[in-house]
């Protein structure tokens, strides 16, 4: 099935960028064969929301001008399916101001390395990049240079596909998104504090019927005010909220680069105000420190989500307006070892590895992970790669599944430019 919506949104854009005067332009064309079974855990997870056939065929086309970005990136599938990864025309007002339009993900936590982690706690590259109109903005200190501001908002489009369906919702809620963080640049160490807020406002669900979607009821979401009693012991803050406090320092060494990070998740103001304890996703990443390779290391934590009912009591990912959670076409959009369920507690802890050595032209990588408090195998893919004349790459890959069988796939690419 070819999703229309997401032909749309590639049409625009490369109908759009013929009108563009060209300074860099990159083509970048891949095929890539799959194991036929299904079940292999980092082959389907953080795949931008893409279930791998046995043939894969991806196109990754992007157009730079002085101060705007265009990007159309799709994998075609024999089945005759179409999905589109990162989509959108980017305009640059300064260096540090810009609109985004299209399919993307996130623009916040700019320090996690996607390629290794396990994912972000709010926007992984699980899911397929959901349509989205963003503004984001930096500004730095005038009387003191060492501190400076981050800031954004946006507002998206789910679809009407959830728990297995395709037309789960009877109309598509909105997203709306904003994050403010403070950086702290001294010598070779910069930490910064961050808060993101998502939500899930607007549409129509078969539970609830048409939720509020006026702009007083924007400005309610905005702010996380109450809506109307609907049951508990309390209202409940209008739409389905979620966010992060989100930690980093990173020290700069010489060519070395060592990160630490903490992912603090929250739902409603005792998880705001950390009751639910050391929850969240915790990393170190060391860059260097081993010749020419990134070793990242990462532990997840959602044992202490429900420890006080009712007011700390939180299926991260479940909601019981929107009942298909903090998922995007089927896909959780943030960590893919947290499921959008609130049949039952999710109380898991996994430790996670990732690891990419980049020698001359070759690469290695190699992705594990296992829960740590339960009974559990090793989920793990391991790849490696050649680069031919900076132009033609070649792979290859295992990986196994949740029976613990392994599968081998393959690839090659082409750069045009």
């Amino acid at each position: 099935m070819i999703y229309k919506n997401q032909s749309y949104y590639l049409m625009i854009i490369l109908f759009l960028s013929n009108l563009a005067f060209s300074q860099e332009r990159r083509v970048k064309v891949s095929m890539q064969s799959n194991p036929l079974e299904s079940g292999y855990w980092w082959l389907e997870k953080n795949n931008f929301g893409i279930n791998p056939s046995a043939l894969d065929l991806e196109i990754d086309w992007q157009l730079n001008t002085v101060k705007t970005e265009y990007k159309s990136h799709f994998v075609y599938q024999k089945s005759n399916q179409l999905y589109l990864k990162e989509s959108y025309i980017k305009h640059n007002f300064s260096n540090q101001t810009f609109l985004r339009l299209g399919l993307y993900y996130r623009d916040f936590s700019k320090y996690l390395n996607d390629e290794l982690s396990s994912g972000s706690m709010l926007i992984s590259k699980n899911a397929q990049p959901m349509p989205k109109i963003g503004f984001v903005a930096s500004k730095t200190l005038r009387r003191n240079k060492n501190y400076s501001f981050d800031f954004g908002i946006a507002h998206g489009f789910f679809d009407k596909s959830g728990r297995g369906f395709d037309n789960f919702y009877i109309k598509a809620p909105f997203l709306h998104e904003k994050f403010l963080y403070l950086n702290i640049h001294k010598n070779q160490r910069k930490m910064g504090i961050g808060i993101v807020h998502e939500a899930i406002w607007s549409g129509s669900t078969p539970e609830l019927g048409q939720q509020p979607n006026t702009l007083k009821d924007f400005f309610k979401v905005f702010i996380s005010a109450d809506g109307e009693y609907i049951d508990g012991p309390h209202a409940n803050a209008l739409g389905s909220h979620l966010g992060i406090w989100d930690f980093y320092y990173q020290i700069n060494t010489d060519e070395k680069i060592m990160k630490f990070y903490y992912q603090h998740f929250f739902e409603d103001t005792s998880s705001l105000r950390f009751a639910n304890s050391i929850d969240g996703l915790w990393g170190i990443e060391l860059e260097n420190y081993i010749p020419n390779t990134n070793l990242l290391i990462e532990y997840l934590d959602t044992t202490h989500c429900c420890y006080n009912p009712p007011y700390q009591d939180d299926n991260y990912y479940a909601n019981f307006q929107y009942v298909a959670g903090w998922t995007h076409k089927n896909y959780v959009l943030g960590n893919p070892f947290i499921r959008n369920t609130a049949a039952f507690k999710e109380l898991i802890k996994v430790f996670h590895i990732g690891m990419k050595i980049d020698a001359s032209s070759h690469y290695f990588k190699i992705q594990s992970s296992r829960k740590i408090n339960t009974k559990d195998t090793v989920k793990y893919k391991i790849s490696a790669g050649k680069k031919i004349k900076d132009s033609l790459e070649l792979n290859i890959y295992i990986a196994n599944n949740n029976i613990d069988d392994i599968g081998f796939g393959a690839g090659i690419s082409y750069l045009i430019q």
